[in-house]
């Protein structure tokens, strides 16, 4: 995944822009990071990880002294998107399987 910083964050919401598989709960880099480990150790659940995995995260980082919007990419970004393609959300997955998230 890439890392891309280019918008100020004026405060409020990540609700409407972040991916529909982004759990609430991400709002830093550093939760970017813990939920990307706990993708990653349930990643046996999904047969293909463009099917687990959202194709972008959004997070706020400090960037020159401001508050930034932050974006992870997938590698499958602009060509894919699993919620688009009817996939299973893999948070109901994690959940099902007793999973907080």
């Amino acid at each position: 995944m890439s890392t891309l910083t280019n918008t100020e964050y004026t405060g409020g919401s990540l609700d409407g822009i972040k991916h529909p598989w982004q759990p609430n709960w991400i709002h830093t880099k550093e939760d970017v990071n813990i939920f990307l480990e706990l993708m990653d150790e349930y990643r046996y659940l999904a047969e293909d990880e463009k099917d687990w995995y959202p194709p972008f995260i959004v997070f706020v980082e400090e960037f020159n002294g401001k508050q930034m919007l932050g974006t992870i990419q997938s590698k499958w970004c602009m060509e894919y998107d699993p919620n688009r393609a009817g996939k299973e959300n893999p948070l109901d997955i994690l959940r099902r399987n007793g999973v907080e998230v």
